[in-house]
């Protein structure tokens, strides 16, 4: 017999909230809020917001299970207008969701309670597709991995569609529940294939969130020792292998009180997690990073001091009879009729082409000269290394930043995995590897309070290895 189906819908733990964060601003979607169990927000098409919530469509608390527990239902909230389930067709007298939507948001997939003919004494939750045609939801279908002993829940899929991770309670689980992954092949997806120690526990894993970038979240009460409920996890599948689960930061992601699940959008700005953090039922929060946008980054010019000098109208050059050589600034005399300098810095430079005649012992008349003008570019500029290792701290520096005329109040970082920091020179670690794009925006301070401040942006792309 397989492991009966742990009561994870439920699970709250009353403890006190964390005040105060750095980047980001969280609050409450208290139009969703019911006071019962709202759970796994997803954006939709049309500014909506898909989740699930214990309540009905008038708010009344839902029927409950052989269990007690009250059932989950598949809702949606636009702003502005009102909340109602998602697909009628999709609601039951069981539990329903959460779900999942392709990029393109024609393929959805979600959790659902069906009786088991293999096994009459158990209503397993399953994983259910379906497909948007013209903005019906049809040709709702099982997983075929589903099964009649385990209850598979809280399904994410990728952007293209074509992978999908789920937790579940498979016999071969570490846990009591644990995350799975499972691929399209054509039009059959392989067998689910357990992610292992590094990504599961001896406790619960839930909720994964694949996000755009490779990064997978989750939620776990078996990593980082943790005696105290629900934390969110981060980890990346790379050279093969899933790297080890990293703890969230606290705030906003992760509080003293449970953490079930989280969304966070493609750009790392903003996202939806599922916390009791302000109460006993779970509830569904947004986040926003709270630094000024950047709109339209820049890559960094890079200023070029290395040149090659010569004369285009050089015919001809005769090292018998003739002594060539360039003379900068009238106090650096360099040898050649052609040659490869490295100016010092900024500035402008006249370079004057000596001939020497030989025989007669003095300068040819009429001596090429060429003025040659190096400025800095006016941009926001970023020294670090081009490739860096993870886990290890690095220091980026904006101090070469060069805006004249630019009153500079604050250097903002964005890192290009979803931190960010703030000041001249940061330090900061990468703890998956990958190509990331570090902005620095360096804002205008602020003469009053009518006064809008303007941004002055530039990017770097840096390379993160992996160790050994």
């Amino acid at each position: 017999m397989k492991k009966a189906a742990l009561t994870i819908l439920s699970l709250m733990i009353l403890l006190p909230t964390v005040a105060g964060q750095s980047y980001y601003k969280v609050r409450k979607q208290t139009r969703i809020s019911t006071g019962l169990d709202e759970a796994a927000a997803i954006p939709y098409e049309d500014d909506a917001v898909v989740y699930i919530t214990e309540s009905t469509s008038v708010g009344a608390s839902s029927p409950t299970d052989a269990q007690g527990r009250r059932l989950f239902t598949i809702f949606q909230y636009k702003e502005g207008g009102q909340k109602k389930p998602f697909v009628e067709a999709l609601v039951t007298q069981r539990h329903d969701g959460p779900v999942s939507f392709s990029g393109d948001f024609k393929t959805m997939v979600f959790s659902q309670q069906r009786p088991s003919e293999a096994n009459r004494n158990y209503d397993p939750l399953g994983l259910y597709f379906a497909e948007n045609v013209d903005g019906e939801w049809t040709n709702i279908r099982a997983f075929e991995h589903n099964d009649a002993f385990a209850w598979l829940f809280s399904p994410s899929l990728s952007k293209d569609g074509k992978t999908l991770y789920f937790a579940a309670n498979f016999e071969d689980a570490i846990g009591g529940y644990d995350l799975y992954r499972s691929t399209l092949n054509g039009s059959t997806w392989s067998e689910p294939e357990n992610l292992g120690s590094s990504v599961n526990t001896t406790g619960n894993e839930l909720y994964p969130f694949i996000h755009p970038s490779g990064k997978l979240y989750f939620s776990s009460s078996g990593h980082d020792n943790n005696v105290g409920g629900y934390d969110l996890f981060e980890t990346a599948f790379i050279n093969g292998r899933w790297e080890r689960a990293r703890k969230l930061p606290s705030p906003p992601f992760n509080s003293l009180s449970d953490d079930y699940h989280v969304y966070i959008s493609e750009d790392f700005k903003s996202g939806y997690l599922t916390s009791n953090r302000q109460s006993g039922s779970k509830e569904i929060f947004t986040f926003n990073v709270d630094i000024p946008a950047f709109e339209s980054p820049q890559p960094i010019k890079k200023t070029f001091y290395k040149y090659r000098i010569y004369d285009k109208k050089l015919d001809s050059v005769d090292s018998n009879l003739f002594r060539y050589s360039w003379v900068i600034n009238d106090t650096l005399e360099i040898p050649g009729h052609e040659v490869v300098y490295r100016f010092p810095g900024p500035g402008t430079y006249v370079c004057k082409l000596n001939v020497y005649d030989v025989q007669l012992d003095t300068l040819v008349v009429g001596q090429t000269v060429k003025t040659l003008n190096i400025n800095l570019n006016e941009q926001a500029v970023i020294t670090c290394p081009d490739t860096m290792a993870v886990n290890t701290p690095v220091v980026f520096d904006g101090s070469d930043t060069y805006l004249p005329g630019f009153n500079v109040g604050r250097y903002l970082w964005d890192f290009g995995d979803g931190t960010y920091g703030e000041g001249m020179r940061v330090t900061h670690t990468f703890y998956f590897p990958g190509t990331y794009r570090v902005v620095l925006g360096v804002q205008e301070r602020k003469q009053n309070r009518r006064h809008e401040p303007q941004m002055k942006d530039n990017f770097r792309d840096v390379v993160v290895t992996a160790t050994e």
